[in-house]
């Protein structure tokens, strides 16, 4: 063995990671006992000193599906509809994988605000469409307050593309931004 750990050294690990580990401890007693300090961290675990940290298990096809689905929404409102589907992830779980799976990159959209300016018509305009079954949207779930208009309405570009085609009637083209309308009905191409 490389690193010869005494019943004495055992004793000291024990004692520190029972009194207190968050303020460079561990650090002090490897200098100490001239050991380095992930030798002092896995002796603690052997010892029983400390609980493993078990990793997150691997994502099931399943929950990456429901992840993309979701991925528009705020990690807070992911974590309960993961729940309430019978799986369990964490915040920074969901944000980490989202962020790794690039979905927020592939979540092509916008907010209410942001079409309205792209229409050129106030905001309430596009809420009205919305509210009349017009424009598919969904809400983000975030914590806005009333008082801060309330949360948030997430419309997807294939949904503003329908709008556009199926509504025509009532869009003022002239009011349209040409160079967006022409990206949102080409598809970007």
């Amino acid at each position: 063995m490389k690193y010869k750990i005494t019943p004495e050294m055992d004793d000291l690990i024990a004692w520190t990671y029972r009194r207190n580990t968050g303020n460079g401890e561990v650090n002090a007693i490897a200098r100490h006992l001239n050991l380095p300090r992930w030798k002092v961290s896995r002796r603690a675990l052997y010892l029983g000193v400390v609980e493993p940290k078990h990793k997150e298990p691997n994502w099931s096809e399943e929950e990456l599906r429901l992840l993309h689905t979701w991925a528009h929404l705020t990690p807070e409102r992911i974590a309960l509809k993961f729940k309430a589907a019978g799986y369990h992830r964490t915040y920074t779980a969901i944000v980490l994988k989202r962020k790794r799976m690039r979905y927020l990159r592939d979540m092509s959209g916008m907010a209410a605000t942001t079409l309205s300016d792209a229409f050129n018509v106030d905001c309430k305009t596009v809420t009205r469409w919305i509210e009349k079954g017009l424009l598919k949207a969904e809400k983000r779930g975030t914590n806005r307050t009333e008082k801060q208009g309330g949360d948030m309405w997430f419309i997807k570009d294939k949904d503003i593309r329908k709008f556009i085609i199926e509504n025509i009637h009532i869009i003022d083209i002239r009011k349209i931004d040409k160079y967006y309308m022409v990206d949102v009905l080409t598809e970007g191409k």
